[in-house]
């Protein structure tokens, strides 16, 4: 029986996470995402593979709660630098390039962070979709812009942050496919257009 008070065993679960998550990014650098195992990174842990994947069922879900975790650091002054911007279209450009930023520094993490992502956006089950990380940034931006009468209010929300993140998803797609001719600000210019104005001649 554990009788290790909650709030200590709370910290205790923490700190594991905490090191699952910093050991396992560690690696992926060291190795590549798919060189590395669940069971090399519970050695390096020196905690016993059932651990690890009560905490996380994939390399994955690591992925996952390490950039959340970045981007709940970093949100409450990026959404401040958001309500400063004049429009949708600059919010837009900021949060697409700063994504990318992102993604061409950490190209085969970012990759699995993306293709988890979209299958949570594309899920039957909603419930899997955390207000929290990229969704707050997403919301805030539709948000303000439909306060700025820019953008729609007759549409559901979540069919504004699907749209969001699909034109999100067509400007890497690019830099995926040919990373050597991918031009950040042109290909950001036009799927921020294609959102906002549509694919209508």
């Amino acid at each position: 029986m554990d009788t290790t008070p909650p709030g200590r065993r709370e910290r205790k679960r923490e700190a594991t996470i905490d090191k699952i998550i910093t050991t396992a990014i560690t690696l992926f650098h060291q190795y590549g995402l798919q060189e590395v195992t669940m069971e090399q990174i519970a050695a390096e842990v020196d905690i016993a593979k059932g651990t690890l994947y009560h905490h996380f069922p994939s390399k994955e879900a690591i992925i996952v709660a390490s950039l959340q975790r970045t981007f709940q650091e970093r949100n409450p002054e990026r959404l401040a630098n958001l309500r400063q911007l004049p429009d949708t279209r600059a919010r837009m450009t900021t949060v697409f390039g700063l994504l990318i930023e992102g993604i061409q520094t950490q190209k085969e993490i970012f990759a699995a962070f993306w293709i988890y992502r979209m299958k949570q956006v594309i899920s039957f089950d909603p419930a899997e979709d955390e207000k929290t990380g990229l969704v707050q940034l997403v919301d805030e931006i539709i948000h303000l812009g439909q306060q700025n009468g820019e953008l729609r209010t007759d549409l559901p929300d979540d069919l504004l942050s699907g749209l969001f993140e699909f034109a999100f998803i067509a400007a890497i797609q690019s830099f995926y496919r040919q990373p050597d001719h991918f031009n950040a600000n042109e290909t950001i210019a036009r799927c921020v257009d294609l959102f906002l104005n549509g694919a209508q001649a």
